[in-house]
């Protein structure tokens, strides 16, 4: 395929080549971009051509021989190409594993033999799925290239300590190099040093922690290192998080029941807009955190009954319980509260965009009318990705052209909602900014 070149052999003592013989480690060059001359949005160079990824190879294994004081008898493969953070920390961190498998995979020899491999391509992405980079748009400003040893295990154990010890306070990187990376990916750094994986998440828990969203490092924490018990976390808003075996669980709450018996049921009525408003917030904020850091978001509706289980349950109890409950498929949820079983066709359908200026629509109340303006149905329907939206938009439109049915859409600009009732409700025109009909 064009992605394997081997770059340079040593002869040293050799042990036979078995598997469970060898060990790996992985590190990092961190190449942090210029935010004044990076487009934010943009994506990353694509994957180095077999040529390129060769001398890239050359100048950071003289690099790393030095800063390590000797490599020649370890192995190392690298890629030619460069991923975000969100790639590297994922459970398991599978990027490395995967590069150690392709190095072992690409010795046919009976015996271990220290070489350097670069993974380069001339198709502008790698046919390996492990390794290819996503290259998503916003991935900036700091691009990392991963690099893994490989040898055996005594070398492997004594090469990590010595990394997490001196690799990133002392692991400066040649002008030379430096000069190689910009030049082959075509890119201004402002700064080049070496890492370990270990120094990148604590650099993460840093920027979390003055971000006020620790819990959120405990939640990745526990996935990114497979630990076999169960982390959960309540925040400040109420949101319920849960880990276990690399995978997340979440409650979600309508308006409704987050006011009624949910975590907004003890605050003031006139509160509850702002209340829902911040829980939102933080839902969508980790909900998508944990996702681009690769676990998969189970999301559960909550009910009361679950609400007063999961109050006074411990982490195991808690996680059986939300398994017993099927999850939330879907890009979008609708809430049934009323229903008429009048068969008459709908005519008008009353659209209220619930919103918050900060987050956008948070649901759509929906009022459907016969002709006779009879009620026949009041809904709330839920986003619950992005993309569910749009799905919501264009279902409500496609259900007014079947039925023949105008629609009428108002935004209020905030959450509309009885304090009475602590419940969504229809806006009217008195609810519009400066009472002028928004409606089309």
């Amino acid at each position: 395929m064009g992605c394997a070149t081997i770059l340079a052999e040593t002869d040293v003592a050799t042990t036979p080549n078995a598997s469970t013989e060898l060990s790996h480690y992985a590190g990092l060059l961190a190449i942090e971009l210029d935010p004044q001359r990076s487009d934010p949005t943009g994506v990353p160079p694509e994957p180095l051509g077999v040529t390129d990824a060769t001398a890239l190879a050359g100048h950071l294994a003289k690099d790393l021989d030095r800063v390590l004081g000797g490599i020649s008898h370890l192995g190392l493969i690298l890629p030619g190409a460069l991923y975000d953070q969100t790639e590297i920390l994922r459970p398991g961190f599978p990027l490395a594993a995967a590069l150690a498998g392709l190095y072992e995979g690409s010795s046919r020899k009976p015996v271990f033999t220290p070489q350097l491999i670069a993974l380069g391509t001339d198709r502008g992405f790698f046919p390996i799925a492990a390794i290819n980079p996503l290259r998503r748009p916003g991935s900036g400003p700091l691009l990392l290239l991963p690099f893994c040893f490989v040898g055996q295990h005594d070398d492997i154990a004594a090469l990590a300590r010595l990394m997490e010890d001196i690799l990133l306070q002392s692991g400066e990187v040649s002008q030379a190099t430096r000069e190689a990376v910009q030049q082959a990916f075509g890119l201004k750094a402002l700064n080049l040093s070496f890492a370990t994986i270990g120094d990148l998440c604590a650099l993460l828990r840093v920027q979390l922690e003055s971000n006020k969203l620790l819990p959120l490092w405990d939640l990745l924490e526990q996935a990114w290192f497979e630990r076999p018990d169960v982390r959960s976390v309540v925040l400040e808003d109420g949101n319920r998080f849960l880990v276990a075996k690399g995978e997340a669980h979440t409650l979600f709450y309508t308006f409704d029941d987050w006011a009624q018996f949910g975590p907004g049921r003890k605050l003031p009525a006139a509160d509850l807009g702002q209340g829902y408003s911040g829980w939102a917030r933080a839902q969508r904020q980790y909900a998508l955190a944990l996702e681009l850091y690769g676990l998969h978001v189970r999301w559960v509706l909550a009910n009361p009954r679950l609400e007063e289980a999961l109050a006074a349950a411990d982490g195991e109890t808690t996680l059986a319980a939300l398994r017993e409950i099927p999850c939330l498929s879907g890009d979008f949820l609708v809430e049934s509260i009323f229903q008429n079983d009048s068969e008459n066709p709908e005519r008008q359908l009353l659209v209220t965009n619930q919103a918050d200026p900060e987050l956008g629509t948070l649901a759509y109340t929906v009022t459907s009318l016969d002709a006779g303006g009879q009620l026949l149905r009041l809904e709330h329907h839920y986003p619950l990705r992005p993309q569910g939206l749009n799905v919501v938009i264009d279902r409500l439109i496609q259900r007014c052209a079947e039925q023949d049915a105008e629609r009428r859409v108002l935004h209020p600009g905030r959450l509309a909602y009885s304090e009475t009732g602590r419940s969504l409700r229809a806006a009217t025109e008195a609810d519009l900014p400066n009472s002028a009909d928004r409606a089309h």
